[in-house]
């Protein structure tokens, strides 16, 4: 069924393992991540950013996302980095079970004062609330500007804003990596033993999945995937081309998109699950 975030993380965080969140930008992301889901029968989260919901309108992607899904394993609907909460009303309004609040730019009392905000507007809805302390890069404003997460701050800002899962700043990025990230896997474990709700690691493409499973037995519940799907379907829609190069109808080569998509997703939920 179509739950909140914090109905997967408290699960996920009881048994030790991680819920993978996918970025998708159309109708064949989501398509291949659904069919992951439907092919491993593991809970996921499928998240969208701003700018996605720029290019295609908020309502569209929860509403598509409710009519693909067929049921079987649980599902989250999220809203990924919202920076203000217009937004995030909107994608309430929308159909989003669970919506993040990035207020990691502000200093911690404002930071503070969103998230509450935001807390108090979602809870009317039964919506599930992700914010950020400290800072991840790969973003224009955090460009030289990487903060981890202090661990007093985060359980001082988990008892402030009562919020449900929390994204830490341990060194990971956005994007593509540029040489050998360098991950503060004992941080996470600091932090981690120290509040009572579910971590998320922003930025994980392109970490080892020897990092991957340090961070997720370090604590982290949530993991977030958007480079390796864009990268994914990139590739498969140019097989698709390449394969169908002498027609022009797009339901041709598009599948072979649908499918690279799919095939990562399913290697991210295998590698997310907990170890024998």
């Amino acid at each position: 069924m179509i739950v909140t975030n914090k109905q997967l993380l408290s699960t996920a965080k009881r048994k030790g393992y991680a819920v993978p969140a996918f970025n998708v930008d159309n109708l064949e992301s989501v398509l291949g991540v659904l069919n992951a889901l439907n092919s491993t029968g593991k809970p996921l989260i499928i998240q969208t950013i701003p700018r996605t919901l720029k290019y295609g309108g908020i309502p569209t992607y929860a509403a598509l996302t409710r009519a693909l899904y067929k049921g079987g394993a649980d599902l989250s609907i999220h809203l990924d980095h919202g920076g203000d909460i217009q937004t995030v009303k909107a994608c309430i309004d929308a159909g989003y079970t669970s919506v993040m609040i990035d207020g990691s730019m502000l200093d911690f009392d404002q930071n503070v004062s969103l998230t509450k905000q935001v807390v108090e507007l979602a809870r009317k809805s039964g919506v599930s609330v992700e914010a950020e302390l400290g800072t991840i890069g790969g973003k224009e404003e955090t460009e030289g500007q990487i903060k981890y997460t202090e661990v007093a701050e985060a359980v001082e800002f988990v008892k402030l804003t009562g919020v449900d899962s929390l994204a830490i700043g341990v060194g990971t990025a956005h994007g593509v990596y540029k040489g050998t990230p360098q991950i503060a896997v004992d941080r996470i474990k600091e932090i981690a033993d120290k509040v009572d709700i579910p971590l998320v690691l922003h930025g994980a493409s392109g970490l080892s999945d020897e990092v991957i499973r340090a961070c997720i037995d370090a604590g982290i519940n949530k993991i977030n995937f958007a480079t390796h799907l864009r990268q994914a379907f990139t590739e498969g829609l140019k097989k698709g081309l390449a394969d169908k190069g002498a027609t022009y109808d797009p339901k041709t080569y598009l599948p072979f998109a649908i499918k690279a998509v799919q095939e990562v997703a399913e290697r991210i939920i295998n590698l997310c699950e907990p170890e024998a």
